[in-house]
């Protein structure tokens, strides 16, 4: 017998083994067993792109995507949500990228026009497989680009706004986990302005148009969501009753030893067309000789920084009100 032959056949019918072997270990997807997991990963991908789910709006029961990708904010009051929430939408109005606290998160984010004005043209260019509204009149066209959730603007407070807005984007654990974070921001603020919430004293917000006065309450922007959710302050009972449940109120002028006489503290605002009241009420007695402006303790907020009231924009708020106060004491 020859002995070497036997080897050689040996050996080749062992190397057929591990062949054989080997392709049974890729068999099924013809894949190793570690692309066997990228397989995997390429289906589920595959099938959350797919995926649906249904959300309850005011306007019944809508179809969504399971994790939507191409979101479209057709209304500036809700975008710093989204942002807040880690999604970057492909498309949002144009009053957002005035704001100084939006600009780093804004990046290859597409300008759609005003909120009462949108281009719908520019939407379905987009491509949005979400869109998010309040805008009754815009609803039933943008419903028709994309699936359109309507969320009432008012109807919620800034923590439950972001709360539901993390159900229509799948992101209810990044809606808990930053309303968290903000929470134990407002601690530390509170902290530090403690002798100043506990003295009782009083803050109102005004605000000047070309045309009118306003008072506003804790439910839209200027800040009233920090003062007198987030840190706990008061304003004067008369600006309470006048303007917290509606959330703002329109005033005269001859009005505001009534209405203001018993502010400490006063935010003011002066909207682009207001410059010129502004200046003239400024120049009257019946501004001069209000308690919080004969002390100086009047802060001018800007309204492209003050209008929004979101995570993003609470904590840039949350700054400046936190400093004027303690300058102020």
């Amino acid at each position: 017998m020859n002995y070497s032959n036997i080897r050689v056949s040996a050996c080749f019918f062992l190397i057929s083994l591990v062949l054989v072997l080997s392709a049974c270990a890729t068999s099924g997807n013809g894949n190793s067993a570690v692309d066997g997991q990228t397989a995997d990963s390429k289906t589920a991908s595959t099938s959350d792109a797919t995926a649906t789910r249904t959300y309850e709006s005011d306007k019944g029961t809508v179809t969504l995507p399971e994790h939507p990708q191409r979101v479209v904010v057709a209304v500036g009051d809700y975008v710093g949500d989204v942002l807040a929430l880690g999604v970057t939408p492909v498309g949002a109005p144009d009053t957002v990228f005035n704001a100084p606290y939006y600009k780093k998160y804004l990046n290859g984010v597409e300008n759609i026009g005003d909120s009462s004005a949108l281009s719908l043209e520019k939407v379905t260019t987009l491509s949005p497989d979400l869109i998010i509204t309040y805008d009754d009149k815009a609803y039933e066209n943008l419903k028709k680009i994309a699936p359109t959730v309507f969320i009432p603007y008012g109807r919620y407070d800034y923590k439950n706004r972001l709360m539901e807005l993390g159900k229509v984007l799948n992101k209810e654990q990044e809606a808990k986990e930053c309303l968290a974070d903000f929470t134990a921001k407002i601690a530390e603020k509170k902290q530090a302005l403690s002798d100043v919430i506990n003295s009782g004293k009083k803050i109102a917000i005004f605000e000047i148009t070309g045309k009118e006065l306003y008072l506003y309450g804790k439910s839209y922007g200027r800040g009233g969501a920090i003062l007198y959710d987030g840190l706990g302050l008061h304003a004067p009972e008369k600006v309470e009753k006048a303007a917290f449940k509606k959330g703002w109120a329109s005033i005269s002028l001859e009005a505001l030893p009534e209405m203001l006489g018993d502010a400490d503290y006063l935010m003011l605002g002066i909207r682009g067309d207001g410059v010129d009241q502004g200046k003239d009420i400024e120049s009257k007695s019946v501004w001069k000789n209000l308690p919080a402006v004969k002390a100086a303790k009047v802060y001018p907020y800007s309204i492209d920084d003050f209008y929004f009231q979101d995570p993003i924009a609470l904590t840039y708020q949350l700054e400046r009100i936190s400093d004027f106060l303690i300058s102020k004491k």
